[in-house]
């Protein structure tokens, strides 16, 4: 299990730490960590938080036992904080400074490798706010190697040669690729096959040299188990490691972990040997390492001491890799091998999810599933995430029950954009559902405008079904001859400024579609535009509403528009107001176009 650390300073950056402790758990990327807030003393008992005592002492602790930081507050604070501690980006923990108000999330320390990038994106989602990443390789949008060879769980030997990959992409120039193994989509912008004077390698062989220069990258699959008498040396305990790697013909380039019970939790030896080859360490409990399957040695003064007979084997093989290597005593240090990848399983690695991939602005139609055009429903089958409000997510469920599904309530449209932009950023293909058309009072124009924050990001819009035509088709033909789409909501104009459009529609003689006609907060907002119209159009003018469009429940009806002023509609219904050649057929009403009129 991962874990994170959060530290405030204020009472409002308290809180807002909480929240965000609370939530991530809830993202897939984050389900497995562990979270922890930490405050002064002085909120400490009042919100239920750790007194972090001193912040070097925190920072300390957190940067060593931790695989992230977060920072609630000023990012001077968190710099100052981490100076004395970072080291190396290949090892160093995932630093992040997001203020108290959660409008910046900024990732300070092991971007890539650490995930600092990603926790930021995600933070920032969370929070309502914004990421701030400044690495050259996101911000043009560029293969990043580390962050590759980090996700697929690669080791990098020769980091200068890493820096110059990254350097050669960013400057146009193509980079070999060569592996042993299999992988899924295409080759990122700048990664050939074949020859080349500078490439990548994935392989167990660290010898092979396909190029005349080679980037190594090997598979991390080897789990070394271990255990120790209290207060091993380093010196003494490294050597005895070292000595079962090399007699299992095993570098540590492949190890992806040590892995022991947690009553060796504050084992300085195995804490320093992990940090020196980079590589985390996983605690387990006696419980835990007595559920293992398999045939292990035991000791009966083992088990007396710890709670199970054996602590290496079992813990190596914890996560259900198989055992290479057995059981190998020295010097008061067992030690055990196990590999995760079986032999001639095949390693896949995945090279779609690296770079930006897209958002898709998709207009579900005024009904869901029934009203989806044939390029709505191939964008939506083919996203990674589809991301929208609660009430229209839902009528996708049944369709596309296998998709994972991001949604937030009403008014959370910015967070809601936001946060599919971040993960199409981080490689994910993201859809953005809206009702109807995503670009007539649609998440479109949002995503546009947020977008601006994240340039290597496409956007496509895929078109949809609007309510004013979807309501139209119900009612008949009223949207004939020139027509205009206004909105009674207030939340977002004016009402001075929805009085003056009305105005100018009807004495235009426009046809007019109303959107949002009524709310719980607003419920005579259609009387007062009745007024409004009734100044200039007869009582008798026909008019039509359709509520539920396409869904359960739809209903429909045509009156007058002295009938309208006082008939009940809500946020699902549509609203329609004739012009004045607007009249009503067997029951349908039907603006003319002027065909019949010109023939005669």
């Amino acid at each position: 299990m991962s874990s994170v650390s959060f530290i405030a300073f204020t009472r409002r950056g308290c809180i807002l730490a909480q929240k965000l402790a609370r939530e991530l758990p809830g993202r897939p990327d984050y389900a497995d960590w562990s979270c922890r807030v930490s405050g002064p003393t002085r909120f400490a008992d009042e919100l239920g938080i750790v007194d972090y005592g001193g912040l070097g002492d925190w920072t300390a602790a957190a940067f060593a036992n931790d695989d992230a930081l977060v920072f609630v507050g000023a990012t001077g604070i968190a710099v100052r904080a981490i100076a004395p501690y970072a080291k190396d980006k290949l090892s160093d923990p995932a630093v992040v400074s997001i203020d108290e108000a959660g409008s910046f999330a900024v990732p300070l320390l092991s971007g890539h490798v650490g995930g600092a990038n990603e926790l930021a994106r995600t933070l920032a989602a969370l929070a309502g706010g914004q990421a701030v990443v400044s690495t050259a390789t996101d911000v043009n949008g560029v293969f990043a190697v580390d962050e590759w060879a980090e996700r697929n769980g690669f080791a990098i030997v020769e980091r200068e040669l890493a820096k110059k990959v990254s350097a050669t992409l960013l400057e146009g120039g193509t980079v070999g690729f060569a592996s042993d193994f299999e992988w899924t989509g295409d080759l990122p912008a700048g990664l050939v096959e074949g020859p080349a004077a500078l490439g990548m390698s994935v392989s167990t062989d660290a010898m092979t040299s396909p190029f005349s220069q080679t980037l190594h990258l090997v598979p991390r699959t080897v789990v070394v188990g271990v255990g120790c008498r209290r207060g091993i040396e380093y010196q003494v305990f490294a050597q005895a490691v070292d000595g079962a790697l090399e007699a299992a013909g095993v570098s540590w380039h492949e190890v992806a972990a040590l892995a022991t019970i947690d009553v060796k939790r504050n084992e300085e030896a195995i804490r320093l040997l992990a940090e020196a080859h980079c590589c985390k360490v996983r605690f387990y409990t006696a419980e835990q390492l007595a559920q293992v399957p398999g045939d292990f040695a035991s000791s009966a003064f083992v088990e007396q001491t710890v709670g199970v007979g054996n602590v290496c084997e079992r813990a190596a093989c914890a996560d259900g890799a198989h055992l290479i290597a057995a059981r190998h005593a020295q010097d008061g240090i067992t030690v055990a091998l196990a590999k995760l990848h079986k032999k001639g399983q095949s390693l896949f690695m995945q090279f779609s999810e690296t770079g930006p991939a897209g958002v898709h602005v998709v207009g579900l139609g005024p009904g869901g599933g029934a009203d989806l055009s044939g390029r709505a429903r191939a964008a939506i089958e083919a996203s990674d995430l589809v991301v929208g409000y609660t009430v229209y997510v839902d009528l996708l469920r049944a369709d596309f029950p296998e998709k994972e599904f991001y949604t937030t309530p009403m008014r959370k449209e910015v967070e809601r954009c936001r946060y599919a932009l971040e993960q199409a950023a981080a490689g994910r293909d993201v859809a953005v559902v809206c009702s109807g058309d995503p670009g007539v009072y649609g998440m479109a124009g949002l995503v546009f405008e947020l977008a601006q924050e994240y340039p290597s990001v496409p956007i496509e819009v895929i078109p949809g079904v609007s309510a004013s035509n979807g309501g139209a088709a119900v009612l008949g033909a009223p949207l004939m001859h020139d027509h205009c789409l206004i909105s009674l909501s207030d939340l977002l104009t004016p009402w001075e400024t929805i009085e003056r459009r009305l105005v100018a529609a009807a004495q235009a003689d426009f046809v007019i579609c109303l959107y949002n006609p009524s709310s719980h907060k607003r419920p005579d907002y259609l009387q007062r535009a009745c007024d409004i119209l009734l100044a200039h159009r007869s009582p008798d003018s026909v008019c039509g509403t359709v509520s539920n469009i396409g869904r359960v429940g739809q209903q429909s009806q045509v009156l007058t528009l002295g009938e309208l002023r006082d008939t009940p509609v809500d946020m699902f219904t549509t609203v329609f107001i004739g012009n004045s050649q607007t009249r009503e057929i067997d029951g349908r009403m039907v603006t003319p176009r002027g065909y019949l009129q010109r023939r005669s």
